[in-house]
């Protein structure tokens, strides 16, 4: 094992982990699970050894300060390679570690977290092709995938054996004109931006239902927890459909057009006071006020004063997400999972390759 230099042609799987995901202060104030190290270990054991089992050249780890990616491939046979990253023991470290994996030519990345991990994977590689696992609080974007079978599929699409299309992600993109700057700014959500109106980012979790001004998800289930789930359980939008929706909050004391009983944290529940809904196409950009704190896919991120000009709109220029199941189906049915021998090249019978 070594640290990686970027290097091009050679088939790379890479695999992110944020150690801090599903551990935050949501699980002192609601009935957030807790997702231990040992587990995250796990997952990704089996998905560095599902990619190496499938013929990928290099798996390519993300390091943190808990140590997890040297731990998790321990005794593991095959070229790993870890990314050497700035150790701070925050969000930038994720976004590091893909800007490294983009540099290293990856051609799929494994990430395990929940939707603030994705949205700083898709920070650090826009456009990466990426299989986002759940291991967080707010798990909309991300999905339950058994690590051994992620692997196997993202070395199937770094290597090429499998040409399955990968549709970009939508989007929530934001540009925020400050009075007195001399440039405007820019971000993007993977699920949802909000407005939060406190003064400090604080601890970065949204816990009060009654600071929150607007919600603009580009994905609201309403199966889901979390700022998403407001646009969820009123105006829902698939993850494959076009555009998105703006809800607005009504101001303590005003009257609202509808309350909405919402899971904001897992197993908590609250009454939100809805003022307005308006749902918005890939054509349309949409202005918001400021005066407070900007919240993007569930963490509170970037104060705004009230004279910002807030632009929204929601675009599909997310990271484009690998199919597991489709990428598998498209291997299967091209016998890529049968064992080649000297009598036939595609045998139907199976047998253990490893001691021939």
């Amino acid at each position: 094992m070594s640290t990686a230099a970027g290097r091009a042609e050679v088939s790379t799987v890479g695999i992110i982990v944020n150690p801090h995901a599903g551990k935050d202060i949501r699980r002192l104030v609601s009935a957030a699970g807790h997702t231990s190290d040992s587990v995250k270990i796990g997952i990704m054991r089996r998905v560095a050894a599902g990619a190496l089992e499938q013929g990928v050249e290099r798996v390519l780890m993300s390091t943190d300060t808990h140590h997890l990616a040297e731990r998790a491939v321990e005794g593991l046979d095959g070229n790993i390679e870890f990314v050497d990253g700035p150790k701070t023991g925050s969000h930038f470290d994720t976004v590091a570690a893909a800007h490294e994996m983009l540099k290293a030519e990856a051609g799929a990345v494994v990430a395990l977290g929940g939707d603030g991990t994705c949205r700083d994977v898709a920070t650090g590689w826009p456009d990466v092709a990426l299989i986002p696992i759940s291991t967080g609080t707010n798990n909309v974007f991300p999905s339950a995938v058994d690590g051994t079978t992620a692997g196997v599929a993202a070395a199937l699409v770094a290597t090429g054996a499998v040409e399955t299309p990968l549709t970009p992600a939508k989007r929530v993109e934001l540009t925020i004109d400050e009075p007195g700057k001399d440039a405007v700014s820019h971000d993007a959500a993977l699920v949802e931006a909000a407005l939060i109106d406190t003064a400090f980012v604080g601890a970065r979790a949204v816990n009060d239902p009654a600071s929150i001004r607007w919600v603009v998800a580009c994905i609201a289930n309403p199966a889901s927890t979390g700022l998403a789930s407001i646009a969820g359980r009123v105006h829902p939008v698939r993850r494959d459909a076009v555009g998105g929706v703006v809800i607005r909050l009504a101001a303590p004391g005003a009257t609202a057009a509808r309350q909405v009983r919402v899971p904001l944290a897992p197993g908590t529940f609250a009454t939100l006071e809805v003022e307005s809904i308006e749902p918005i196409d890939e054509s349309t950009t949409i202005t918001l006020p400021g005066g407070g704190v900007l919240a993007y896919d569930g963490e509170r991120d970037t104060p705004v004063s009230s004279d910002a000009t807030i632009s929204v709109s929601v675009t599909p220029s997310g990271p484009r997400l690998i199919d597991v199941e489709a990428t598998l189906s498209a291997a299967a049915l091209d016998h890529q999972f049968d064992v080649k021998t000297s009598h036939s090249p595609t045998s139907l019978s199976r047998k253990d390759n490893h001691g021939d």
